[in-house]
């Protein structure tokens, strides 16, 4: 039988990378919906597409935290 790991929902893993539902960063980051649709179509945050759910990277939301931080 084969383990698998418990993952939350809104979190997914693909090729070793961590990814979050589109819909979960603005609670995750106490943003608004709005911050969030601006930062993505202004190119700040690269969506990906996993399984039918619009996903962020977990690096690239890093990057993204620390570019509006300084």
């Amino acid at each position: 039988m084969r383990v698998q790991t418990q993952v939350k929902p809104g979190f997914f893993s693909k090729a070793d990378r961590k990814y979050i539902a589109l819909s979960e960063v603005p609670r995750t980051l106490n943003l608004t919906a709005s911050e969030v649709t601006d930062a993505v179509a202004l190119g700040e945050l690269e969506i990906e597409l996993i399984s039918g759910c619009k996903a962020v990277a977990l690096d690239e939301l890093f990057r993204y935290i620390e570019s509006k931080a300084g």
